[in-house]
């Protein structure tokens, strides 16, 4: 059964009608997954600050890039001088965590996109996959 703790991430704009919406579609999970959903249109949308192909937007150059820390990551993300777009794309990941069988590690507005070349989770196919990805890719500022 899928639980939200202190150190799931609810950090991404989601409103409490949205998360009670994720607890009841997911709840019963158990386990690792990863999952985009589109949103019922009574719950409005959420803010998604990703560009690039995935997006259906042409690859992000590196000229139109620069690179800043968000929150305590341990390297610099991508990022664009541009705005985020609204979406009713819900991606969410969840799993096991300390003892328990599945619980909500993050849900965010957009795709699932890879994690960034930096994590220190990434093994070496993961980090390549992620380098390729976040070339053509960057997140609003």
């Amino acid at each position: 059964m899928m639980k939200i703790i202190k150190e799931s991430h609810l950090d991404h704009g989601l409103t409490k009608a949205m998360v009670e919406y994720l607890l009841k579609r997911f709840g019963e999970r158990e386990g690792f997954f990863i999952e985009t959903i589109s949103l019922p249109d009574e719950l409005g949308e959420l803010d998604c600050g990703l560009y690039g192909p995935l997006m259906g937007d042409e690859p992000i150059r590196e000229d139109e890039v620069h690179y800043s820390r968000r929150g305590r990551r341990d390297g610099k993300s991508r990022m664009v001088d541009r705005s985020v777009r609204k979406t009713r794309l819900l991606s969410v990941i969840a799993g096991p965590h300390d003892g328990e069988s599945c619980v909500l590690y993050t849900a965010y507005g957009g795709p699932v996109a890879p994690r960034e070349p930096f994590d220190r989770s990434l093994d070496e196919e993961e980090k390549s996959e992620s380098e390729k990805f976040w070339a053509e890719h960057a997140l609003a500022e």
